[in-house]
């Protein structure tokens, strides 16, 4: 086999922009060895100039093909098109349901031999249609991947799947006292207990509950602070509901930014209470961060690589939430840095060694 031929055709299911699956992609795409692949794109939305740069830097090729559920028809043919016209080996496709099954149709029908859906939930929101699907989607794809244990049970019914760790550059998260310390000055934080929380304002992340939580905080105690990174189409009402609390001053909406690293330094802990995940590249982050994590028990429990996860119920009440995470002790960062960078990278989290094992998986697939 020459390897000069694999030809990879990547698509994003979800919106490609500042997310969790978009992160995903870009550090397995950013870390993989390309010297000897063609990667190419299938995004559904238009793509920011700074991605758009760095892809096209490398040679790769990006397809923005929308209305997949609006006209999924259409959009199969044209992915089909795309296909035929630059004959990938290899179709390796993110979501969370089985209507993935729309591109592992077009890709079979495009004559691809590797065809792979990507798991990265545990639920989804196209409940008729992942039900109607079921059954072409499990006979169109021939390898299956998942982000966790419970994502690949979900989506592959029982099937057989290789768990594909949310790989991250670890040391880009280790603890910097320097950089806390600029930041939490950049956003007036000084002597401030701040949370913090990652993900776009979407159903499944649960911010209405979290609002309820931080306000049952400054109850206890006014010097709780909350920032929240991203953006999405519940916002509005998130922002709504805080004035309505009176917590505007004491709650950061940044919207999408690449500084999250840094503010996850600046935080002092995460509070995610999902109503479903599959493994949160977030949850990731934060523990090579050294960040306590407040989790509910719908997330994954291999999130946990660290002892810094707390998994609480989502029958708790915000209160009894707002007291476990009030009586957190403090955790010294600093002190535990090296070792959780360790257990980090011994899990399995580093990028490096991860991107390494996806392209061996790809030759594998093909010979």
């Amino acid at each position: 086999m020459n390897y000069k031929n694999i030809k990879l055709l990547i698509i994003s299911t979800t919106k490609f922009d500042l997310d969790g699956i978009t992160n995903v992609i870009l550090n397995y795409y950013r870390s993989i060895d390309k010297s000897d692949m063609q990667i190419d794109f299938v995004i559904p939305n238009d793509i920011r100039m700074d991605f758009k740069k760095e892809i096209e830097s490398y040679g790769s090729r990006i397809y923005i093909v929308e209305g997949r559920m609006r006209n999924p028809l259409l959009y199969v043919s044209k992915l089909i098109k795309i296909i035929n016209e630059n004959n990938y080996n290899i179709v390796h496709a993110h979501g969370n349901s089985c209507t993935l099954a729309l591109e592992m149709y077009a890709a079979k029908k495009g004559g691809v031999r590797v065809r792979i859906p990507h798991s990265h939930s545990s639920k989804n929101k196209y409940k008729l249609a992942h039900n109607i699907l079921r059954k072409p989607f499990d006979t169109l794809y021939t390898h299956a991947f998942a982000c966790s244990q419970k994502a690949g049970q979900w989506l592959y019914n029982g099937e057989a799947f290789e768990i594909i760790n949310n790989g991250i550059e670890v040391i880009k998260y280790k603890y910097n006292a320097e950089i806390r310390e600029k930041y939490r000055n950049k956003y007036n934080l000084i002597g401030k207990k701040v949370i913090g929380h990652i993900g776009h304002f979407t159903y499944p992340k649960n911010h209405e509950y979290l609002i309820s939580i931080f306000a049952e905080l400054i109850n206890i105690n006014n010097d709780y602070r909350l920032i929240l990174i991203g953006d999405g189409e519940l916002k509005p009402s998130i922002e709504k509901k805080v004035s309505e609390l009176g917590l505007t001053n004491k709650v950061i909406f940044t919207g999408k930014t690449l500084d999250v690293p840094q503010l996850m330094q600046a935080m002092d802990m995460i509070v995610m209470p999902s109503r479903f995940e599959g493994l949160p590249l977030t949850l990731v982050e934060a523990q090579s961060s050294c960040l306590p994590c407040f989790v509910s028990d719908a997330v994954s429990k291999e999130v946990a690589i660290t002892d810094l996860v707390q998994f609480i119920s989502l029958e708790k009440s915000p209160k009894e939430w707002a007291e476990q995470i009030d009586s957190l002790e403090h955790v010294n960062r600093e002190e535990i840095k090296e070792s959780i960078y360790k257990q980090i990278v011994n899990a399995g989290y580093s990028i490096t060694d991860n991107a390494k094992r996806m392209k061996e998986l790809y030759k594998k697939f093909i010979e």
